[in-house]
């Protein structure tokens, strides 16, 4: 009888630790309070790539339901963008555990994969979940889970350099829906893409792949891509800021040494592209900030880089005028102002067709720039010269 009771005493408290270590839920606070609406809300953000608010709103459905697999989804989804991929790889696998036919969290594995460079195990991952779609007993939107499977399987086929299944894949998406917008935008990016890595190095593949491109990886691209002392050979102007003869005021003394002015304040010598910033500062091709700073980090929109190129040709030129070229004269693009600051810039690149805009009449300044996009911009430029 004594046996029997601590049996039961034990079983009481397991029960009574376990209770207590679960997540507590909270209770909703309205109609549209539920772990449903703030996962729909969740993708809706990451489809803006707004990770802080997305995941804010997974976790506020993993608050309402402590076992909601499509929370676990979404906050995997955004720990593989962080690329916090040993966590991304424990909720996939708590989405799963709580409901094995959740096939968007399979779509979210595959991602994991992929981000990895694991472009194999990624295609079968998605392989797999295009399986599952149909026999699923969980309740999603079908048509959308698969597109998105495809999707992304289509961008690992493309980062893997296997252009004709990707392009395939895309296409699939169109053939399920022809008013898809993200498909038809991803092949025209493979498009692009495939023209920017032709031929290019290990390096410029590798900026190639990226989302944006920061002041560091645009310094590496003037200085890699473009012929340099050919196009500087003649420029009295550069002359003049190389070599300057001693005047009467240091004659017979020694000149004070100073260091290279292409060092900038925040560029250590371990970054991996201090060489190509210190050449590209030496040409006077890319400035640095007032502060002596350079910046390298930080991303490069549309509006920069245009600014950027603008700075490069009136230096490739010497021509200062092309700084106010188009001063006075109507603006092509809807978004941007003919009293904007960067208006000169967007014409200068536009107009000479190495930035150009896009269909919809907007050159949208303050967009990313790919590094597919940068590289062909490059390829442009260095046709002028």
């Amino acid at each position: 009888m004594i046996k029997k009771l601590s049996i039961i005493s034990l079983v009481f408290v397991f029960v009574f630790f376990s209770a207590c270590s679960a997540p507590k839920e909270r209770k909703a606070e309205s109609h549209l309070d539920t772990p449903e609406y703030h996962y729909t809300q969740g993708k809706k953000y990451l489809e803006k790539d707004d990770l802080t608010n997305a995941l804010r709103e997974f976790n506020e459905a993993k608050s309402l339901k402590a076992n909601f697999a499509p929370a676990y989804e979404g906050i995997a989804i955004v720990e593989i963008e962080q690329k916090n991929f040993a966590q991304a790889d424990e909720n996939i696998n708590t989405s799963l555990s709580e409901d094995g036919d959740w096939v968007p969290a399979m779509v979210a594995h595959g991602r994991w994969y992929s981000a990895q460079s694991e472009y194999e195990d990624a295609i079968d991952e998605f392989e797999s979940a295009l399986d599952d779609i149909d026999d699923s007993k969980s309740s999603f939107d079908k048509k959308e889970v698969r597109m998105d499977a495809l999707y992304h399987m289509g961008v690992a086929y493309k980062e893997w350099g296997q252009y004709i299944p990707a392009q395939t894949t895309f296409q699939k998406i169109l053939e399920i829906d022809n008013t898809n917008v993200k498909a038809s935008l991803a092949i025209k990016e493979l498009a692009e893409y495939q023209a920017a890595v032709a031929g290019q190095s290990p390096v410029l593949q590798k900026i190639a792949k990226q989302k944006e491109v920061t002041r560091s990886d645009v310094a590496v691209l003037f200085v890699t891509e473009l012929p340099l002392e050919k196009i500087f050979r003649k420029s009295k102007r550069l002359e003049s800021v190389q070599y300057r003869a001693p005047d009467s005021g240091v004659m017979g003394k020694k000149e004070e040494e100073k260091g290279p002015e292409a060092i900038a304040t925040d560029v250590p010598d371990s970054h991996w592209a201090r060489s190509f910033i210190e050449e590209a500062l030496q040409v006077g091709i890319i400035e640095k900030y007032p502060d002596g700073s350079f910046q390298p980090d930080k991303k490069v929109n549309r509006a920069e880089f245009a600014k950027l190129i603008e700075h490069f040709m009136v230096k490739a030129y010497d021509d200062p005028g092309l700084e106010t070229q188009f001063f006075g004269s109507t603006s092509t693009f809807a978004d941007v102002l003919n009293t904007s600051p960067i208006f000169n810039s967007v014409m200068l690149v536009s107009s000479r067709g190495i930035m150009p805009g896009f269909d919809d009449g907007t050159f949208r300044p303050l967009d990313a720039v790919s590094g597919a996009e940068s590289l062909n911009i490059i390829r442009n430029l260095k046709a002028k010269f």
